[in-house]
């Protein structure tokens, strides 16, 4: 076989992402196939080794982001990309094989290109990847604790005092709001950050709801700030999310809560992400949500990100905080990544009147506007919670309560659990 025909046997391999660019259900690296994202420094480097390939793009259309220091290079026809750029290639006297994707290819051509010339340096360079709710069997995680159910049997709504948390400031990025009426008081957020009322409701509409009233359950004092960046699949292009994450963290708030993810084939961070993680304020706390692909074969220790970042406290689930020995949620990640665990099953919490799981299905009553679900979503959202719980503005720092609670754990004679390294936060739910 020549050099060329091996090439070209790796490249006419089946492509996952072939689909439509919103079409999330044939993988979870889904993205945006003919869009390149590079540290701005490094644009003109990348548009002449595209240049100098022949290689199609939209120029014009090329997009800047000031708070991310990053370029978005759209409108490459990958196909034609790859084969340009891996003929450049196949004249260097030392290169690595192509992997098998059109858009890695692309990205691997031109890092080897530019390592060959400037001694192994490469830029910072990636995909335009997608993030997506993490609950639900077919979206971005594949894999999770269901959809969410009606509350079966008597549950006394509880009563929501003042209390811990006041003067704290938790900023939700997930899905809109809706305005429930046990939450009133605790929260904030735009109009067009708002569920419509009179619309037809999707299940992921009541994600962000979810998530609030678990916040405000530990720490009814604290005000939940809400800003939508999930569509009404639940999903996002990470160039979006990763904007809306520096905006909204450099907006004074204590805690950032994040309850989607993204995964990438190689399980390294994906750059658009880690890039906005690293333009947040040093006092700020993130909590992630781990994921809900444990129990996807082999796939159960793969990192989700933003949670699997430095400096971002990744939240896995448990069945049960109470008994003597927690066992990990079946469709929590088990790797020591995670951070901490959290009750993450089986969940009560606040949500919309009436939802559907997707357009014209069947939809449900939720009485009362509280539902039952299940996901590190919800562990994620106890722990923001909890840190928000033993925050005291002016004495005592968000960063301070977390460490604290982490402190604690460590001098706890509790295991951990699993692979995680992690032990259980006991945190009580409703």
């Amino acid at each position: 076989m020549s050099k060329r025909e091996h090439y070209d046997s790796r490249m006419t391999e089946s492509d996952p992402n072939s689909e439509e660019p919103f079409q999330l259900s044939g993988g979870p690296y889904a993205y945006e196939r003919q869009e390149l994202i590079v540290v701005s420094q490094h644009l003109s480097l990348i548009l002449a080794e595209l240049k100098n390939a022949d290689v199609g793009f939209d120029e014009p259309a090329i997009r800047h982001s000031a708070i991310l220091d990053l370029s978005l290079i759209p409108g490459i026809n990958v196909a034609e990309a790859a084969n340009k750029l891996i003929d450049k290639v196949l004249r260097l006297p030392r290169r690595s094989d192509p992997p098998a994707r059109q858009i890695d290819q692309v990205l691997w051509a031109l890092r080897e290109l530019i390592a060959y010339r400037y001694a192994g340096w490469t830029p910072s360079i990636g995909k335009n990847r997608y993030v997506g709710r993490i609950h639900g069997a077919g979206e971005v995680s594949h894999g999770g604790g269901g959809h969410p159910r009606p509350i079966v049997g008597k549950f006394a709504v509880p009563s929501r005092a003042g209390g811990p948390g006041r003067g704290v400031r938790i900023g939700v990025l997930d899905s809109r709001l809706y305005p429930q009426e046990w939450l009133a008081g605790g929260w904030a957020a735009r109009y067009s950050d708002t569920v419509d009322r009179n619309g037809e409701a999707f299940y992921s509409d009541g994600h962000a709801t979810f998530v609030a009233g678990l916040i405000l359950g530990r720490a009814p004092g604290a005000t939940v700030d809400v800003q939508h960046v999930l569509d009404k699949e639940g999903k996002a292009d990470s160039w979006k999310v990763a904007e809306a994450i520096v905006r909204f963290g450099q907006s004074g708030l204590d805690i950032l809560n994040l309850s989607f993810v993204c995964y990438t084939e190689d399980g390294q961070p994906p750059l658009v992400l880690s890039t906005a993680l690293d333009r947040l304020p040093p006092d700020l706390v993130v909590v992630a949500a781990a994921g809900n692909h444990g129990a996807i074969k082999d796939q159960d220790k793969k990192p989700g990100y933003p949670a699997a970042l430095d400096d971002v406290i990744a939240v896995g689930a448990v069945v049960d905080a109470t008994v003597d020995e927690p066992v990990l949620a079946e469709f929590s990640p088990n790797a020591p990544w995670v951070d901490v665990l959290a009750p993450g099953v089986d969940l009560k919490s606040t949500f919309l009147p009436t939802a559907c799981e997707r357009e014209y299905a069947e939809v449900l009553e939720f009485p009362n506007g509280w539902a039952t679900w299940s996901g590190t979503s919800f562990a994620a959202a106890l722990v923001s919670g909890a840190i928000a719980a033993g925050t005291d503005p002016g004495r005592v720092t968000a960063r301070s309560a977390a460490l604290d609670i982490f402190a604690e754990l460590e001098r706890s004679p509790a295991p951990t659990i699993g692979e995680t390294q992690a032990k259980v936060l006991n945190v009580a739910t409703f």
